[in-house]
């Protein structure tokens, strides 16, 4: 039987950054706070369907979170698991502490 663990969920979570659209989808959230579907698909200029496609990435990988108010649904960074995502990478990668280091030249 198969149970998921940290190294199943860390795809999904790290997948939903790697396309340019997701990538514009966040910065936006990051910008706004919250946005409704409609008006997220307006300012980025694509349809309603493609945008709830790649929201529906975004959630799968924990990188927002919707609620539904009515008929209009709103989506928000989910900033408190993104950071737990980054630990259990730094966790997997045997990362203990952050460390500036000085690069030649830098």
């Amino acid at each position: 039987m198969f149970l998921p663990t940290q190294r199943h969920e860390l795809p999904d979570h790290f997948l939903a950054f790697a396309n340019p659209t997701r990538l514009r989808i966040l910065q936006r959230l990051g910008e706004v706070g919250e946005e409704n579907v409609n008006d997220l698909a307006l300012h980025l200029r694509m349809s309603q369907p493609r945008i709830s496609w790649h929201l529906r990435m975004l959630r799968v990988g924990g990188v927002i979170r919707t609620r539904r108010d009515g008929r209009q649904v709103y989506c928000s960074l989910d900033v408190e698991n993104i950071a737990r995502e980054r630990r259990q990478l730094e966790d997997l990668l045997g990362i203990k502490e952050r460390e500036v280091r000085t690069e030649v030249g830098a």
